[in-house]
């Protein structure tokens, strides 16, 4: 799992690592929706049904270099799915991470932070308000923001069982690193 569940007295806390930082807000996102509807969690994991485009289709690193590929396991958008776009722009040009390392860990520019907090306060109203179940992701970043495409089906009462209900996503411990591995993040969701 490329989350874990950290110890915390009332709320949950996890923390997410990943190779991209698109992989990193997608399986933030993944892990929340997992948190609030475990069967889901282990439907997609054994499916791998989620995918991100950054892995293995075209997409746009955190850099802003265009890549390139196929990816082969798009979910096929029908009657049963649906479809959503999202824009995230802080109003402010997101910052280069990919300069060099300074020590094992190096914290990411708020801005960052701001757009992680966002993006998962989406997918949750996603998720809650609008009943829909994320199963395919493509995200991209350039110097305004997020752009990302959600491939959803509606959730279904009788197999989809909530038992963790996540209010909020906070903004109190919320950090993102990078590391020498790629991209870590901590956040805490108000239950």
């Amino acid at each position: 799992m490329p989350f874990t569940v950290l110890d915390h007295t009332a709320d949950l806390h996890l923390r997410i690592e990943a190779p991209s930082l698109e992989r990193l807000f997608v399986e933030a996102a993944r892990a929340m929706v997992g948190q609030m509807f475990p069967t889901v969690l282990s439907s997609q994991t054994e499916n791998e049904s989620v995918q991100n485009d950054a892995d293995s289709g075209e997409a746009t690193s955190s850099s802003g270099e265009k890549q390139s590929g196929t990816d082969n396991n798009v979910p096929r958008v029908d009657q049963s799915t649906v479809v959503r776009e999202l824009t995230l722009s802080l109003g402010e040009p997101l910052p280069s991470v990919d300069k060099g390392l300074d020590g094992e860990t190096e914290r990411l520019p708020a801005v960052w932070e701001d757009l992680f907090h966002d993006w998962l306060s989406r997918i949750l109203v996603l998720s809650t308000a609008d009943r829909l179940l994320p199963i395919h992701y493509n995200l991209t970043f350039d110097k305004e923001g997020l752009h990302g495409r959600i491939v959803a089906r509606p959730l279904d009462p009788q197999h989809d069982v909530g038992e963790i209900e996540i209010k909020a996503v906070t903004y109190h411990g919320l950090k993102l690193e990078r590391t020498t591995g790629g991209y870590r993040a901590e956040v805490i969701f108000d239950t």
